[in-house]
């Protein structure tokens, strides 16, 4: 296993310090659930995913994969001991712009009944934790980064 100072440069551990390729953003994030239709309809009516694929196997569903509009995807995985595990980490952060959006969308949690957290400032902006059906937690954020006198 590599420690963190055989790293030659940000981006690669090339000793030349060149980047073999250019990361354009993230593809998916995966997600343990204990029930992948109840998260699948769940991240589908609060944050309006869209289902694109759903994972069979002999025994049933182990997992569904949805796209959201802005293009990104979340696979929810059925495995009940993960879930549990992380049941209280935030282990998804969802861009809301800037404070008026976080608000906005307090106020549609709200409206839905969906459990939330309170708006809080963290190190990066604002934020609001919102526990999916497994007690994961969403954590939407604000865009904005900390001062020079913060950083």
């Amino acid at each position: 296993m590599m420690g963190h100072d055989q790293f030659m440069s940000p981006g690669t551990n090339d000793p030349t310090g060149e980047a073999p390729n250019t990361i354009v953003g993230f593809h998916h994030v995966r997600v343990p659930v204990k029930d992948a239709w109840v998260s699948r309809d769940w991240y589908m009516f609060v944050f309006g995913f869209v289902p694109l694929l759903d994972l069979e196997e002999e025994l049933g569903l182990v997992g569904v994969v949805l796209r959201h509009p802005q293009g990104f995807m979340l696979g929810l995985h059925q495995d009940a001991s993960r879930a549990t595990a992380l049941r209280g980490f935030a282990i998804l952060g969802l861009s809301v712009g800037n404070q008026d959006g976080l608000r906005q969308w307090l106020e549609k949690l709200d409206h839905l009944s969906i459990s939330h957290g309170p708006l809080e400032e963290g190190h990066l902006g604002w934020y609001m934790d919102v526990p999916d059906p497994d007690g994961i937690l969403i954590r939407l954020h604000t865009g904005t980064a900390p001062d020079a006198e913060e950083a």
